[in-house]
């Protein structure tokens, strides 16, 4: 009978502990699917030796070699495994490495997403699986800070204060007079296309200096130096060529040189890559932006871990872009 008794005592108790637990760690109605997972993670006291994070990457470029270098020494660092998934720059090929991956029933994904609208049906794929996910590099919603409800944090630039940059840029190198400005943009729709925009457009406002000319170069060299070569034939008057990026502004550089108007128009690129700050070095462009891919990587997985572990991590952590010139472009190291 003792025994029987002892029985009931002990499955009432535990009853009991379940309840607060369940209490304690009920989500608010604004809390994120990913935060109750966090919560019921810490209430269970469970402590892994190994955490497993998903790394979604948008596609194939320098630029994220050199931020997987970062990422994977967190990694080491932190004791954790990391899967890599490379989308091709296919949205839905994406979409469907996440759903491989929440299914796999990983710890975290990390997501740079191919497009912003794709990225929030990730998003929400993982918060309804309770699965953690943070995003890095591109930003996912509207939100110009890249706080996104539903994500754990957002890792990586203000696009908008980043195309601010070029704008401040634009105008310290035609001073008060201004001038006529083409604007090379990045692949159409991606954040940092729309908001690299709004930010210059910000910046230009209320100086002397007209964008006459917009046109993509989907990041790419050769296209820009046709942008270039085209307003050139056409016998388009302009005084600078702002880009969204250090490859187009190296194209939109060499257009310009082989035509003999280097002297008389700037060129302003965004990023501060390898080449990009060469040619800031050789006089090809006027003047870049920079910020460390691998620093960028490296603070994902560390807020990543920070989370797992039940600490408390912001929203958003913002990697600030800085100009660059020609004074100083020798204290920056390119990395990609």
């Amino acid at each position: 009978m003792k025994k029987q008794m002892k029985k009931v005592l002990a499955l009432g108790l535990a009853t009991v502990m379940a309840a607060g637990i369940t209490a304690c760690s009920a989500p608010a109605k604004e809390e994120t699917a990913a935060a109750t997972k966090a919560a019921e993670t810490q209430a269970a006291g469970e402590v892994k030796d190994e955490y497993k994070i998903a790394v979604l990457l948008p596609g194939p470029t320098g630029y994220f070699v050199a931020t997987k270098e970062g990422i994977d020494v967190a990694a080491k660092e932190n004791n954790v495994k990391i899967e890599y998934a490379d989308a091709q720059w296919d949205a839905s090929k994406q979409l469907a490495q996440a759903e491989d991956f929440i299914v796999k029933g990983v710890d975290l994904i990390a997501i740079c997403s191919v497009d912003s609208g794709s990225g929030e049906k990730i998003v929400k794929s993982a918060n309804e699986s309770n699965i953690p996910i943070l995003a890095f590099t591109n930003a996912i919603g509207g939100e110009e800070s890249g706080q996104y409800n539903g994500l754990v944090s957002y890792v990586g630039q203000n696009e908008v204060n980043t195309g601010a940059v070029t704008g401040e840029l634009a105008k310290q190198l035609l001073g008060k007079d201004g001038g006529k400005a083409i604007l090379i943009e990045g692949v159409p729709g991606t954040t940092p296309q729309i908001n690299r925009k709004k930010g210059l457009e910000r910046a230009l406002e209320g100086s002397n200096i007209e964008v006459i000319f917009n046109q993509t170069s989907n990041w790419e060299k050769e296209q820009a130096l046709k942008i270039v070569e085209d307003m050139i034939q056409k016998k388009t008057e302009f005084n600078i060529v702002i880009c969204q990026d250090d490859n187009s502004a190296t194209g939109a550089g060499q257009a310009l040189k082989e035509a003999g108007l280097k002297d008389t128009v700037k060129v302003i690129g965004l990023g501060g890559s390898i080449d990009g700050l060469q040619a800031v070095k050789d006089g090809l462009i006027d003047g870049t932006t920079y910020m460390s891919a691998v620093e960028e990587g490296h603070v994902a997985i560390e807020t990543a871990v920070k989370f797992l572990k039940g600490e408390t991590v912001e929203p958003v952590t913002e990697i600030k872009q800085v100009e660059v010139n020609k004074d100083n472009v020798d204290t920056f190291k390119g990395e990609w």
